[in-house]
């Protein structure tokens, strides 16, 4: 499998699954940065970034989840192989720093497995569309999920 492929479905799952949860972000792109060592990325907003509005650490485990259940899916891998690797590790690191028990993050687990699995085709639709133009700001994410439903 294509590695930009696999990026672009990891990319798009943690955005659509954010849009289903309400939230709302900047944009969402497969550019690496290697500054940042992404192979791309789900950007918040300016308000999230600087931490005036808050994420719920359950929402915030289900949008990280859902990028490493996506690629796993496309991959034939399992959710720890694909969390074992380098590319995940930012999403690893950010689970890490939420402070959720075990029942809350089995519970975050579960609910981000069956979103990604009911928002598959929306996945695949904002994929496409990021290997054609790199970046999607909300509203083109937003206009493909709802061009689906």
């Amino acid at each position: 499998m294509n590695t930009l492929r696999i990026t672009a479905v990891h990319e798009a799952a943690h955005a659509v699954i954010a849009l289903r949860l309400g939230l709302v972000f900047d944009h969402v792109t497969t550019v690496p940065d290697e500054r940042e060592e992404t192979d791309g990325a789900l950007h918040w907003t300016e308000l999230q970034s600087a931490g005036d509005l808050e994420i719920a650490p359950t929402a915030d485990a289900i949008v990280l989840l859902a990028g490493p259940f996506a690629e796993a899916r496309v991959t034939g891998s399992s959710l720890h192989e694909v969390l074992a690797d380098d590319p995940a590790g930012e999403d690893r690191e950010a689970l890490a720093t939420l402070g959720l028990d075990d029942d809350e993050f089995v519970a975050a687990s579960r609910e981000a497995l069956a979103l990604v699995e009911e928002d598959w085709l929306a996945i695949e639709r904002v994929a496409d569309a990021l290997l054609e133009r790199d970046t999607l700001d909300f509203a083109e994410v937003e206009a493909l999920v709802a061009a689906g439903d």
